[in-house]
């Protein structure tokens, strides 16, 4: 009982530690050896044994998938490429309406992180082109984070066939998948969270308009800038990359790895012009790989301890024993876990780690794949997730302030959407 508590209490500080700015890396450490101590594991096993070798494990599984991503998006961001789609979609799909608005930033974030741009950078790339459409409209703030996490953070991470996201990439390697695993079940999930998303957002716009309160009142802190560029790819040029991308990955079948750097190849030949300093581009985009992939191996480290532990034999006894199809306490265990290290990709290779091989007998692998993927877009957006951080910092909301979009988009609707998956894969699989 000892180690349960200790274990809560653990999350409890990481989560409010997180909110205070604190270091992941710093953090993770010292709440890994306070779950050491109220389990009864040796402190020096426990950091040196369960922490590192969660953390060296998960980074050298992943680290050039990470790698590459970063400089795919840096290329892409640099370039103006994707501030070039971001403009060619909202030409399409227009304003006419403080809906129509949310729907383009929905859909600029979703063909950006779908084309392979990491969903830490399509915030900066959007933010600047959202900020006077929202001011001009009168459209609350908030409804921008709630938006653009709608299009990067929803199905495009976890739901829809062939995304090159991380979170649905993870699974192939355990499960002996592609990254197109179970399309129709994602494609249901997809039509599931889309329409609860904007049904919410155009209700909470309703609501802020019948308090009297607009942009102004609600736009936060708005001294952030980014450079702009006066010379831009066309929206044609822009997309190739990406195309490129998807089509190695999904229809040659080429590994992701080579499918990003095959990408970044062809962008960095395409927009060689429009890149005023390629150099400082590719150098940057190569140490933007350090935040996302420490912190995320951070998290798994902890959470490398937090499975070593008793109390964790005790929660993973009570999921096995859960009644019903193996797919729905798979299902439970996965936000459970994400929830724990506040992020979809280390807690879904914690999850993978422990329960992969006893569920990938169990039930079908793709369905597994698929499941898995999606339930790792939950509870992964508590207040301590990295992305949910970044993303209302750039869009210069505090917690308070915008919190509640993130928390509806991305725990309240996936989980929606989840049980909808789930349904599918038991009707089909």
């Amino acid at each position: 009982m000892l180690s349960i508590v200790g274990t809560i209490i653990a999350l409890a500080l990481l989560i409010y530690l997180a909110l205070k700015g604190y270091s992941l890396l710093i953090i993770s450490i010292a709440l890994a050896v306070l779950v050491a101590i109220t389990s009864g594991i040796n402190i020096n096993e426990a950091l040196a044994s369960n922490y590192m070798t969660g953390f060296m494990e998960f980074a050298g599984n992943y680290f050039l998938i990470f790698l590459f991503s970063a400089l795919f998006g840096k290329v892409m961001e640099d370039s103006g490429a994707a501030t070039s789609i971001a403009k060619g979609i909202l030409k399409l799909t227009g304003k006419k309406s403080r809906l129509a608005v949310m729907i383009a930033i929905m859909t600029i974030t979703g063909a950006l992180t779908y084309g392979g741009v990491s969903l830490f950078v399509v915030v900066f790339v959007v933010m600047p082109i959202a900020r006077p459409i929202f001011k001009e409209m009168d459209i609350p703030w908030p409804m921008f984070i709630g938006s653009a996490f709608l299009g990067s953070g929803t199905f495009t991470m976890t739901m829809l066939p062939g995304t090159p996201q991380i979170q649905n990439l993870i699974p192939i390697p355990y499960l002996d998948t592609t990254a197109t695993a179970a399309p129709i079940v994602g494609l249901v999930a997809t039509a599931v969270v889309i329409p609860f998303g904007l049904w919410w957002l155009n209700r909470e716009d309703k609501k802020y308009t019948a308090k009297k309160l607009g942009y102004e009142e609600t736009k936060g802190d708005d001294t952030f800038k980014t450079e702009g560029k006066d010379l831009y790819p066309s929206f044609i040029l822009s997309v190739i990359p990406s195309i490129l991308l998807l089509v190695l990955m999904n229809v040659v079948q080429i590994s992701i790895e080579i499918s990003l750097a095959s990408a970044i190849v062809v962008a960095g030949i395409l927009f060689r012009k429009y890149l005023n300093q390629p150099m400082k581009t590719f150098n940057t985009g190569a140490m933007n790989v350090a935040a996302p992939i420490l912190n995320t191996s951070a998290v798994v480290g902890f959470g490398s301890v937090v499975s070593a532990t008793v109390g964790f034999e005790m929660l993973q006894n009570a999921i096995l024993d859960i009644p019903g199809h193996p797919l729905i306490s798979f299902a439970i265990a996965t936000n459970i876990i994400v929830g724990i290290t506040g992020s979809a990709s280390g807690g879904l290779g914690i999850a993978l780690d422990t329960l992969g091989s006893h569920y990938a007998t169990a039930v079908d692998p793709e369905a597994l794949h698929r499941i898995a993927a999606i339930s790792s877009g939950g509870l992964d957006s508590l207040p301590h997730n990295g992305a949910v951080v970044t993303g209302l910092t750039v869009a210069g909301l505090t917690h308070k302030e915008g919190y509640k979009p993130v928390f509806w988009i991305c725990v309240v609707a996936p989980i929606v959407a989840l049980t909808f998956a789930i349904i599918t894969a038991l009707l089909i699989y």
